[in-house]
């Protein structure tokens, strides 16, 4: 080949390769602009909401919880600043290590603040720590540049004027659980903010939890905040005005101390309740900022209970209290008149085979309706059961509150229990015996009361016989407008009861406080004026057979007996209710009587019921 053909031939060659060089750069060319196009057109909104995302953030901000004030106006609980640790988890780079170097200075359960943190909302803050000290708070601050993703807010804390006698009743905040995400209608609850958990803090939460805010801020590429561009100022929430007295409150809290039981005092004019105590309680600043986690084991692993509120949720046999309702029941029935009399030997005996002791086993004699209120005598109500049977019982029973909620503004309320026929032929197979009439007659057996059931139950005997729903919330005020919503009293059941019978039942009361024998003698305060009509019951635990020949002192303390005490006053022109009930406290008159007669006097000293 000549040379002239060679050198056509590697002209050719490098010519194809120029040309597809051309082709290869100029469909890179292409690409390159079909992406900026796409960057710059099609995806602009999407990229500039990113980059925006980035730079520019939406966080909440926070309502203040409304006050809880006393009937007075005092404040019971209000808010406090307080320093919180905060995480973006999108600003994160090493969240392990970042915990980590967090528990260092902070207690700080790592696990399930992780699992907080991963549940939480895109570019949403979440809180990991409350109640940074001073120190801990300039220590974060001065070391930011070591944990990137961290941010101090400042935000409330409830803070409490009594954090012991009224924990029962206001209740504590806890952590938003995914629980408490999915029952909230108005969609505000975030993880790692608080929420009303027990009490009046849970059931008034869409009140006093107010309407959250929101902030536009500008952060760097750490996340840091630079600047504030917009702010929508949040609502606090609503002002809680409680029925409660708090002087009255605290002075039966510390009545209370170092027993198991509680205490109702109610308005019998409207059901408004102006003392509500549980003892043992806990005190609510354990709560706040946030409770560590031995302490809540503590409280879940006591013993006594401490979180159980008695008052509502305590189940207990009411005792001779429950011969107060067979009284009435009674006479509305016309089974018996206030001169009907019966005689107690000490014993009732049933179809000459079956035989049931009256407490004094000497006997009462023949004995009328009043004496045997004030005497507390068994064999008198056995003999009215027997007239009235079970039907007749649960019938009145149920519609004074006794086997059924009160409906009380305070979460976790139980119900109690009042038995029929169906009730046993359904849950035993077995038919009603004129034995459990005799029993239940007098507050024993299957019936269990709460302490608020037996405060209804007085509460609507001495008022006429209108069953109201109890309430400890007297109104509501308005952050936003200063509205004032007044609670008024709800209506559940109502009885006529002649007054007439009110005044027998008041008789009897009375002469159990103030006459020879009466088993409620230890509650007067002065025997000069007749202004407590009370009864007391001492009801049982366990069966006699297992305390027979023990003396008091050798019955170990589970086995003795609830200590019931409950009255109106004055006594001649009944305005309050009062439930003492002391868990295994023993006798009625020995250990709730006094008690009772003390909180009269307490309630004179406030102005309540007047000096004589």
């Amino acid at each position: 080949m000549s040379f002239r053909a060679v050198k056509e031939e590697l002209s050719h060659y490098f010519q194809r390769k120029i040309s597809l060089t051309i082709i290869v750069i100029f469909i890179v060319l292409i690409g390159l602009l079909a992406r900026l196009f796409y960057l710059q057109v099609i995806g602009y909104s999407s990229f500039l909401e990113l980059s925006d995302t980035n730079r520019i953030r939406i966080s909440k901000v926070l309502a203040e919880r409304g006050f809880i004030l006393d009937r007075n106006g005092k404040i019971l609980v209000k808010n406090a600043p307080t320093y919180e640790l905060v995480i973006t988890k999108e600003d994160v780079v090493d969240l392990d290590g970042l915990l980590d170097n967090i528990s260092k200075q902070v207690y700080l359960d790592v696990a399930s603040t992780k699992e907080i943190i991963r549940k939480s909302y895109f570019y949403q803050p979440t809180v990991i720590s409350r109640g940074l000290t001073f120190e801990q708070t300039a220590y974060f601050l001065e070391h930011s540049a070591d944990f990137i993703g961290l941010s101090i807010d400042l935000r409330s804390m409830r803070e409490y004027y009594d954090g012991v006698s009224l924990s029962q009743l206001i209740g504590y905040l806890g952590e938003v659980t995914s629980a408490d995400i999915d029952l909230d209608a108005s969609n505000q609850s975030r993880y790692g903010e608080t929420i009303g958990k027990n009490g009046i803090e849970k059931l008034y939460e869409d009140n006093l939890r107010g309407f959250d805010g929101a902030r536009q801020v500008q952060v760097d590429s750490f996340g840091r905040l630079t600047k504030i561009l917009v702010t929508k100022d949040p609502v606090p929430g609503s002002n809680l005005y409680l029925t409660i007295d708090y002087e009255l409150q605290k002075f039966i809290s510390d009545s209370l101390v170092g027993r198991r039981g509680s205490v109702v005092v109610m308005d019998i004019e409207d059901f408004s309740v102006l003392s509500l105590v549980s003892s043992p309680s806990y005190d609510l600043r354990f709560f706040s900022p946030f409770i560590l986690k031995a302490d809540w084991n503590n409280l879940l692993t006591n013993p006594d209970k401490p979180l159980l509120n008695r008052a509502i949720a305590g189940a207990y046999p009411p005792g001779s209290i429950y011969k107060v309702l067979m009284a009435l029941t009674g006479l509305m029935e016309g089974v018996i008149t206030e001169d009907t009399k019966f005689k107690c030997t000490g014993n009732y005996i049933l179809n000459r085979n079956f035989n049931y002791h009256c407490w004094k086993r000497s006997g009462h004699g023949e004995i009328n309706l009043q004496r045997a209120l004030a005497v507390s005598c068994d064999v008198y109500f056995y003999n009215l059961g027997r007239l009235l049977d079970i039907d007749i019982m649960q019938k009145y029973s149920n519609l004074f509150s006794l086997g059924r909620l009160t409906g009380i503004d305070i979460p976790n309320e139980k119900k109690g229990f009042f038995p029929s026929r169906e009730w046993k032929k359904k849950r035993k197979n077995e038919v009603w015996f004129p034995g459990e009439t005799i029993i239940t007659s007098i507050g024993q057996g299957y019936t269990i009361t709460t302490p608020m059931q037996v405060a209804v139950m007085m509460g609507s005997i001495f008022n006429g016989g209108k069953v109201y729903k109890p309430r400890v919330v007297d109104r509501i005020i308005s952050n936003i407008d200063n509205k004032t919503t007044v609670l008024t009293p709800e209506e559940l059941d109502s009885i006529e009861i002649p007054e007439k019978f009110v005044k027998i039942i008041t008789a009897g009361l009375v002469d159990s406080v103030y006459k020879a024998g009466g088993t409620s003698r230890r509650a007067a305060i002065s025997y000069r004026t007749k202004d407590i009509a009370g009864k007391t019951s001492t009801a049982q635990v366990v069966s006699l057979k297992k305390t027979e020949g023990m003396k008091d002192s050798e019955i170990p303390e589970l086995w003795r007996d609830h200590s019931w005490f409950t009255a109106v006053f004055p006594a001649d022109n009944p305005r309050y209710v009062i439930v003492v009930m002391v868990e295994n406290g023993g006798s009625g008159g020995k250990t709730s009587a006094p008690l009772g007669g003390q909180i009269v006097k307490k309630m004179k000293e406030l102005g309540y019921v007047k000096k004589n």
